[in-house]
């Protein structure tokens, strides 16, 4: 996306626009078996209406996200949530601290940081998450092919593309463009090659088409 993330009205438009359906949240919070023994982590947390729903089930919940708008919307949002925490960092100046996970959770977020960053951001996390901790990842990831070769298949990338996002297309067709262009989703086989030198063994792959889908990962 080519808006700016400190940008209240852009922050707005991009929750109108990719609002996710609580009933999707309700598949990750499955996908993750949340209880209330967790401690939970959600990068690029946005608005918080994920964590809004997870930190009903699990012990602790901390957001995380570059946004100050988004934080301060999620930060109002989770006010009557005690065991919640915002908090305004970008990915690569995050610290654990403290901190212990058994929980993962981002989506669409990450394929804003440079293979080389995710790489270090992953290195980076890893100590912070228990042995058997999952991490489920969605975002956009090439399945069918590498990166290297997108432009040889835009043009079936685009119908795809257009089929994947149905009567939205019209309206998303430029922000997914520009992620495609001068973001960084990364291939499938890189994402695991990452999470398997943090320490993390690939449990499932999901795509939902050729260029988006699901990374599930456990912690060894």
């Amino acid at each position: 996306m080519d808006g700016d993330w400190k940008d209240k009205d852009y922050a707005a438009h991009y929750n109108k626009l990719y609002a996710t359906p609580t009933q999707e949240f309700g598949i990750y919070v499955g996908v993750l078996d949340l209880n209330n023994g967790d401690s939970l982590v959600d990068f690029g947390c946005g608005n918080g209406d994920f964590l809004l729903l997870a930190s009903g089930k699990v012990n602790h919940a901390l957001g995380v996200d570059i946004s100050q708008p988004q934080v301060e919307t999620a930060r109002k949002k989770l006010a009557s949530r005690p065991n919640s925490e915002i908090l305004l960092s970008t990915f690569l100046d995050f610290s654990p601290g403290q901190r212990r996970f058994t929980k993962g959770f981002s989506r669409k977020a990450l394929h804003h940081l440079t293979d080389p960053e995710k790489e270090k951001f992953i290195l980076n996390i890893a100590p912070a998450f228990k042995p058997g901790a999952l991490f489920l990842l969605e975002d956009g990831m090439f399945f069918d092919f590498p990166r290297a070769d997108m432009e040889k298949n835009w043009e079936a990338l685009m119908a795809e593309a257009a089929r994947y996002y149905g009567n939205g297309w019209e309206a998303k067709k430029k922000d997914i463009i520009y992620s495609f262009r001068e973001e960084f989703p990364t291939g499938a086989d890189e994402w695991t090659r990452i999470f398997e030198k943090a320490g993390f063994n690939i449990k499932q792959r999901l795509p939902k088409c050729s260029f988006y889908g699901t990374l599930l990962a456990v912690k060894g």
